[in-house]
């Protein structure tokens, strides 16, 4: 069972800040995250300073809830007392936000451009049935980037892309791409959808939130959309490697077993309402 979760939020305001809510809120969990975040948030500063951070730490022993405070006086600061999980981390953050968007973002991804920010708001914004875009994600490994092979390409449009970048073809700036899963890692959500679902699944600490809450998306009758046109970069894990490997293993295992959970219930579901004719609430 995840301990009551205590948390202390520390923001200060700032004259820089808009006088009307944002459009999107950056919302990022942090655990052992004081070599990533650093980037990430200055990222943010340079290419949405309109936009509105928020940072959910889950008790990190290494310092980044105090590194943030420190040098990001104008990011809003949640520390749990305990680490509560990076399901129920997200739902913190999510409640915090008044804006219609949230760009939910791992602390080790990098964003070189705003024609990220613009992309997905434009995909969410143009179609009332599309709840999450996200952009392509490249693992810079010192030599090239490489694209991350994600859940992104479970879905055929999308793995014959991929299939495209393993030949080493030129990927195409197409238009978006609708797929059934996209990575939790970046993340633009229309925040509406994302509480008429039920937010992200607090059952699983770690893995298996990705797959419940795209079937639930899809349950609920709305889309996601890959697009192809913009990226950031994802080196994937860093928190998860501040860990001894026996634990990094018992993670692993555990998240193996909650990803088949999610994805049997998810699709139970969805077999279950056109058995039944059920429809589930739907608001846009």
């Amino acid at each position: 069972m995840i301990p009551e979760a205590k948390s202390i939020c520390t923001h200060k305001d700032s004259s820089h800040k808009p006088m009307k809510p944002p459009v999107f809120t950056n919302v990022i969990v942090t655990y052992n995250s004081s070599v990533d975040i650093p980037a990430l948030l200055a990222d943010l500063g340079a290419h949405a300073p309109a936009s509105r951070t928020i940072v959910v730490d889950n008790a990190s022993p290494d310092g980044t809830a105090d590194l943030v405070q420190a040098a990001f006086p104008d990011v809003h600061l949640v520390r749990n007392a305990v680490n509560v999980g990076y399901a129920r981390a997200v739902n913190q953050g999510v409640g915090l936000s008044d804006s219609p968007h949230v760009f939910l973002l791992n602390p080790d991804i990098r964003i070189h451009s705003g024609a990220v920010f613009e992309a997905l708001q434009q995909c969410l914004e143009r179609e009332p049935r599309v709840a999450v875009a996200g952009p392509l994600q490249f693992k810079d490994d010192g030599k090239r980037l490489q694209l991350n092979f994600t859940w992104s390409y479970w879905t055929p449009p999308a793995f014959r892309l991929y299939l495209r970048y393993l030949k080493g073809r030129e990927l195409p700036s197409s238009g978006p791409l609708k797929v059934a899963f996209l990575n939790a890692g970046c993340l633009f959500i229309r925040r509406s959808t994302f509480d008429a679902v039920g937010q992200l699944n607090e059952k699983y600490f770690l893995y298996g939130e990705e797959p419940d809450l795209f079937l639930k998306v899809m349950r609920y009758g709305f889309e996601c959309r890959l697009v192809p046109g913009v990226s950031v970069s994802h080196a994937r894990e860093q928190s998860l490697r501040t860990l001894p490997l026996l634990r990094r293993l018992q993670f692993k295992l555990r998240g193996g077993l909650n990803i088949a959970d999610a994805v049997i219930r998810g699709v139970g579901n969805i077999m279950l309402d056109r058995l039944t004719g059920r429809m589930p609430g739907r608001t846009s």
